[in-house]
């Protein structure tokens, strides 16, 4: 799956360090009329969370190491799933709610590679 920028918010682009990529870029589904939607960039060094506020002229960031989350686990419905991280931190859960099951798949297997990736480099 590729990626084409003006799909990626150019705010979010600005946050990339120069060699970093887009692996996949989800917005969260609402069925009622809501006028801030979370969405998630997830590359291949971090997952970043994107949520405007204040009709959208304000937006905050919050970014996760691989290395900071410790299981990725994905609850599959018939059309639409739920990612669930779970932080070593804290042991806290990151929800990524009512995603198509398409690319919630997807998701899920770039962030497992990536937190395998993340533990090869420490046990090397």
């Amino acid at each position: 799956m590729t990626l084409e920028k003006h799909e990626i918010p150019s705010d979010l682009l600005k946050l990339l360090d120069s060699n970093e990529k887009v692996l996949s870029y989800m917005k969260q589904k609402k069925y009622h009329p809501a006028i801030n939607i979370e969405s998630v960039a997830i590359t291949d060094k971090r997952i970043i969370f994107r949520k405007p506020s204040m009709l959208r002229i304000k937006k905050s960031y919050t970014d996760y190491s691989y290395a900071d989350i410790l299981n990725v686990t994905v609850d599959k419905g018939p059309l639409r799933s739920t990612l669930k991280l779970n932080l070593k931190m804290d042991g806290s859960d990151l929800l990524v709610e009512d995603i198509p099951n398409d690319e919630a798949q997807e998701a899920f297997r770039i962030i497992r590679q990536g937190i395998d990736q993340a533990r090869s480099k420490f046990t090397t």
